[in-house]
């Protein structure tokens, strides 16, 4: 090895010796490489000529343009070349003329979808995002930039393997996003653009949010009629839809309509506050509706927004018969603790605490946390409890309202599942505790507590002009709406 580098250098010595070339001796050209291979991309190349006299260089190819036609010994060659758009690599000549002598360089410009760098210049992925891969046909090393898109993974599967994933595509529509594979060099460059179908076939809903929720509940819901999403705020989410279940759950044994109504909390940009009527805490033991509740709440408390809200804990009527209700469990408004007691020991507890994170716990739990507690309401069957739902024997269906805590604490689902059959001539029909836990499951919740339901079961959101209306229909007579002791509203200030 070390004889030719040696001979190579002999030769460049003789030719660059005999500068201008003395009368009588022959001109001698020569390339340092021949041919010269060259990026994909529009640039100026140095030829790496090697010419002991005076030199004219000139080519007929189109897409090379000779900057320096001329020159003395040692001047450079440089020549510009167009972009290849072509996949295919493309030659291109260059002739140096000195004296009586000739050379050719032979130029060799990479394609630009890769010229056989990678395997695949366009890679089609189904809804699911399932994973594929293309091929680096290269022994150096080799990288690739990020794409901008959240959505599409890439990750290194080898030596010679990128592997191409997606997140499963909920959008409604097929979309695309770009990377580029490049030579550790530099001297090979690929564009890659990934496209990721959409199909609707097991979706079934209308909105991103509801094919989300239909795809988290497997099987378990058998066809969507309609749903609607609304953001009402940042990190405040409300999402409705009629559904039929599958049969045979919740002690069902024939197709019903569902009606779902399910507010989503970020806890990091939005909180919950406990209402009470007129928002007084002097109004323990009366009652109002929520759609009254929530504007009396907003209407006192002008630094925060009220979004929307649902009904709260179950609560009883005094045996005196005088209008005076009692809740059955706990109540914790601004961080005081406005009633510590517990109607029954298979009561539980949503609390939000002085942190800003939510969780719905067991009363053992309660208890070891009511020095953190800033807002909190009680409630009664646990429905999902560490991520894990809950076993139910009674298997009676009422329209029910609940709520559910991530692990983290940190988003909160409000949910309200409506509807007695004679009140929908759709053939709505209410669930059982099995379905709503299955419910909030879907929806992300790891917790989840059961709260007062059937006439009870509100909801109600804030409309753009201010207003607020209940979207629901409450199952008492003539779909009024029941007075309820308290709630919770979701609030941003």
């Amino acid at each position: 090895m070390w004889n030719r580098i040696i001979l190579i250098f002999a030769a460049l010595w003789l030719l660059l010796s005999c500068e201008n070339g003395g009368a009588g001796d022959p001109a001698a050209i020569a390339f340092a490489q021949n041919p010269l291979m060259v990026s994909c991309d529009a640039a100026v190349v140095d030829c790496g000529l090697i010419c002991n006299a005076s030199w004219t260089a000139s080519s007929k190819d189109g897409w090379v343009t000779v900057l320096t036609p001329d020159g003395k010994s040692g001047d450079a060659l440089k020549v510009r070349v167009s972009a290849n758009n072509d996949v295919a690599d493309r030659n291109a000549t260059v002739t140096v003329k000195a004296g009586n002598a000739g050379k050719v360089l032979q130029l060799v410009q990479y394609g630009s979808a890769t010229s056989g760098f990678v395997s695949e210049t366009s890679v089609h992925l189904d809804t699911y995002g399932t994973a594929t891969y293309i091929s680096i046909n290269t022994d150096g090393e080799w990288t690739w930039t990020a794409s901008s898109a959240e959505w599409l993974t890439l990750e290194k599967k080898g030596p010679a393997a990128l592997g191409i994933s997606a997140e499963i595509n909920f959008t409604g529509e097929s979309r695309s996003a770009g990377f580029t594979v490049s030579s550790a060099d530099g001297s090979r460059r690929a564009e890659v653009t990934v496209t990721q179908e959409f199909s609707n076939e097991k979706f079934l809903a209308s909105t991103d949010f509801g094919r989300r929720f239909v795809y988290a509940a497997g099987s378990y819901i058998k066809s969507v009629s309609a749903d609607s999403y609304k953001q009402l705020a940042d990190g405040i989410e409300s999402f409705e839809m009629s559904c039929t279940l599958q049969d045979g759950l919740g002690g069902e044994t024939s197709p019903r309509k569902r009606n779902i109504y399910l507010f989503k909390v970020d806890m990091t940009k939005a909180t919950i506050l406990v209402t009470l009527p007129d928002d007084n805490n002097a109004n323990l033991h009366t009652t109002q509706q929520m759609s009254s509740q929530l504007p009396a709440l907003q209407k006192k408390r002008s630094g925060l927004t009220v979004y929307g809200g649902t009904n709260g804990d179950f609560f009883y009527e005094d045996s005196s018969g005088s209008n005076t209700y009692t809740l059955q469990g706990c109540l914790y408004r601004g961080g005081t603790c406005l009633k510590s007691d517990f109607y029954q020991a298979t009561n539980t507890v949503f609390a939000v605490f002085k942190d800003g994170t939510a969780k719905c716990m067991s009363m053992a739990a309660y208890n070891a946390s009511i020095s953190r507690i800033q807002e909190a309401i009680g409630g009664r069957q646990h429905l999902i409890k560490d991520g894990v739902t809950m076993e139910f024997t009674d298997n009676s269906q009422h329209p029910r309202t609940a709520v559910g805590t991530s692990a983290d604490g940190k988003t909160v689902w409000m949910l309200v599942v409506d509807g007695r059959d004679e009140l929908y001539g759709t053939g709505s029909f209410s669930v059982s505790y099995e379905v709503l836990a299955r419910i909030l499951k879907a929806a992300g919740a790891s917790d989840a507590i059961n709260l007062d339901g059937g006439g009870s079961s509100t909801y109600v959101v804030r409309e753009s002009n201010g207003s607020f209306t209940r979207r629901n229909k409450p199952a008492n007579a003539g779909r009024t709406e029941r007075k309820v002791l308290d709630g919770l509203a979701i609030v941003k200030s």
